[in-house]
């Protein structure tokens, strides 16, 4: 009998912390989902703003289709006025992975100019971007750049750092299959930005600061 008992606490015990986890999670996840408010439509944003490109996977010779539409994003945002330079921040932590220079010479093949650009080669995550994008570029207000998914958990991440920001959501047909897989993930990744802001961050690399975003 007692050892049924036992067991039957354990059960119960496991099954509340098993809840007690979960609630956190899902808060933590509704805390950052908030930053949703903050993504707005082009017309909506004054001129002459910076933007923000955040990595999203290459091949040898091109971006993928995600970080095309991304791209693609921020050159018609180029075009009509809203931004002035975009800062190109992506993983290139070996010499065969560079994303920062695919993606700047897939939008010079497109017609925009280099002085529009800046490469951020050591932005391996969100934090790591927002990071550098306040303490190395000088970054104090941005449009960020990405699916609507990513941008509450981007924006969030970069405020945590002192950057005003609002994002464009860069939602293509690329994007239309991985709603539900990516919603799930950003439950996570939530949880993990939360943490990465006030326990423990994340090894950013950074270095002196560059001046060629905010000098024009």
């Amino acid at each position: 009998m007692n050892r049924f008992l036992s067991k039957r606490n354990m059960t119960i015990s496991l099954s509340g912390a098993g809840f007690f986890v979960l609630s956190v999670m899902l808060a933590n996840y509704v805390i950052v989902q908030r930053y949703s408010s903050q993504t707005v439509q082009p017309e909506d944003i004054s001129n002459g703003q910076i933007g923000i490109v955040f990595g999203g996977g290459v091949t040898d010779t091109e971006p993928l289709p995600l970080l095309k539409d991304r791209l693609d994003t921020a050159k018609r945002l180029l075009d009509s006025g809203v931004i002035d330079k975009v800062l190109l921040s992506g993983d290139n932590r070996t010499l065969d992975y560079n994303e920062p220079n695919i993606m700047f010479w897939y939008l010079i093949k497109n017609g925009v100019d280099s002085t529009e650009l800046q490469r951020d080669f050591a932005g391996r995550s969100t934090y790591e971007t927002c990071e550098r994008a306040q303490k190395i570029f000088g970054v104090k207000r941005g449009v960020l750049i990405t699916e609507r998914a990513h941008l509450p958990r981007a924006i969030y991440l970069c405020e945590s750092f002192g950057v005003e920001a609002l994002g464009v959501a860069s939602d293509g047909k690329s994007a239309s299959g991985l709603q539900i897989g990516q919603r799930w993930r950003e439950v996570l990744a939530s949880n993990k930005a939360i943490f990465n802001k006030y326990i423990i961050g994340e090894k950013t690399i950074l270095g002196d600061p560059i001046d060629s975003l905010t000098s024009f």
